[in-house]
């Protein structure tokens, strides 16, 4: 390791100032970007928030700060600096799910940042850096999972008798009919969004019975992560982390496809998850003591930190 990292990941943060450039300040916005970029907290010393609006790289240079962007927000860095690329999901592929244009021009965006040099190019699934090589040629240099602080989230639930099935479907992409045709189907249980503040989310989930997220497509959603950490049982579309060699496996996984239009076959397969509920334990908690605690995600965070303080 270089000479700003730690000896020793497990035990503290790394004794770095990193700067997390994207397009809101995360202090101030709610989303999965957002929710990474205040989750580099947990791994580092100290995190800078920049966006478009408040761009100081004359500091990064200065101080030699590691640059940490949302992928395609490197073309706002000056070409000399090195940074680190994260590459969140393909909007390539969720463009074509979601025909907005927003989405288009984002995976304009990543394309024309693809061949960029001094970029250590970082992704936050197997599956993302797979696609991006296909699609572009910059295939991640390291796999680092989103981090769940496993204290907060600590897998101890009180859900005796619930039938509260929490989801976090916002949106038509997110699985919003999907979940509407499952409550409408399945009275007995209480679907209702997840719907509150980052600091109540462990409480929150810790007196549901199970949790659903219905997607038509993800990075790798950091509410999906949570819920796992938190050993709730789950019911996934296949999407985002669960397209890994390495996905978690003690869940319940549907098609993206049949759950948006097979609503006989998404109500049964539902109905037979929670009913399994009753009789068998799922322990997704397993998957993020594996790959999302923080020693882990800090000693790859290290090793990537690393790499770009060589391209100095």
């Amino acid at each position: 390791m270089s000479e700003h990292s730690p000896h020793d990941v497990a035990t503290g943060t790394l004794d770095r100032t990193v700067v997390h450039l994207g397009k809101h300040d995360p202090r101030a916005r709610t989303g999965g970007v957002e929710a990474f970029a205040r989750s580099l907290q947990l791994v580092f010393r100290e995190v800078l928030f920049m966006t478009p609006a408040t761009l100081d790289f004359d500091r990064v240079r200065r101080e030699r700060l590691a640059l940490v962007c949302d992928n395609q927000y490197l073309r706002y860095v000056p070409r000399e600096l090195p940074a680190i690329g994260f590459q969140h999901g393909v909007a390539f592929d969720k463009a074509r799910v979601t025909r907005r244009l927003g989405d288009a021009r984002m995976a304009f965006a990543q394309y024309r940042v693809a061949s960029r040099q001094r970029v250590v190019w970082v992704a936050c699934a197997e599956w993302i850096s797979r696609r991006f090589a296909e699609l572009h040629g910059n295939r991640a240099n390291h796999i680092i999972y989103h981090p769940v602080d496993l204290e907060r989230f600590d897998g101890r639930l009180a859900n005796a008798g619930s039938r509260l099935v929490l989801h976090d479907a916002r949106s038509e992409p997110k699985g919003k009919s999907s979940i509407a045709a499952l409550a409408a189907s399945l009275p007995e249980y209480r679907f209702e969004p997840l719907a509150c503040t980052p600091s109540e989310v462990p409480d929150r989930m810790r007196t549901a019975r199970a949790f659903v997220h219905l997607s038509r497509y993800e990075g790798n959603s950091i509410v999906c992560n949570e819920a796992m950490a938190s050993d709730l049982p789950c019911l996934f579309t296949r999407v985002g982390l669960f397209r890994d060699q390495e996905r978690p496996t003690d869940v319940a996984l549907i098609e993206p496809e049949t759950a948006r239009r097979d609503q006989k076959e998404l109500v049964r397969v539902a109905r037979e998850f929670l009913a399994s509920v009753e009789t068998r334990r799922y322990r997704p908690r397993a998957w993020s003591l594996r790959h999302a605690s923080l020693p882990i995600v800090r000693e790859r965070w290290a090793r990537a930190v690393d790499e770009l303080d060589r391209s100095w």
